[in-house]
């Protein structure tokens, strides 16, 4: 992964990386704390305060990781997005037609990064399939191809008014 890639979604996931630093911080060092104060508890026949704090940093630290993974799934969620939006400013750009390693090599995203989007779009409806003669899957986005005809008809139902 490129480093731009890594850092795509912003704060969101520079905090998903330091919730998750110190969760994996805190896990290991609650766990260890816990388990010395239940074998202190177990020998002496009573709590200790190692076992309290390992406990509490053992929750916290869940906690934490969780609110990681949260933070990661909505900066791979913007990602996504960004990615989306190069795909399709690319298509405007190109005539409404775009191939998979066309994609990959305007947009710095993989082959299978762009054929996965280019799917997704396709699934919901956006994105149509045509295959060539030769056998070339040629993704085409029917809203870019027939955009003239919009402007064609908003100026004319303009000047009819």
């Amino acid at each position: 992964m490129r480093a731009t890639s890594l850092l795509e979604g912003g704060a969101k996931r520079l905090g998903a990386l330091f919730l998750l630093g110190w969760a994996v911080a805190m896990v290991p060092a609650g766990l260890g704390l816990t388990l010395w104060g239940l074998f202190n508890k177990i020998g002496n026949a009573q709590w200790e305060d190692p076992l309290s704090i390992g406990l509490a940093l053992v929750v916290l630290g869940g906690i934490l990781w969780i609110l990681s993974k949260r933070l990661d799934e909505a900066a791979r969620a913007v990602r996504r997005r960004r990615q989306e939006n190069r795909i399709l400013r690319l298509a405007g750009a190109r005539g409404g037609r775009l191939m998979v390693t066309e994609t990959a090599a305007e947009t710095e995203l993989t082959a299978v990064e762009a054929e996965e989007i280019l799917k997704g779009l396709a699934e919901g409806g956006f994105v149509e399939l045509e295959v060539t003669d030769s056998g070339l899957v040629v993704y085409r986005f029917p809203e870019v191809l027939y955009q003239h005809e919009k402007h064609g008809s908003a100026e004319r139902i303009w000047s009819a008014g």
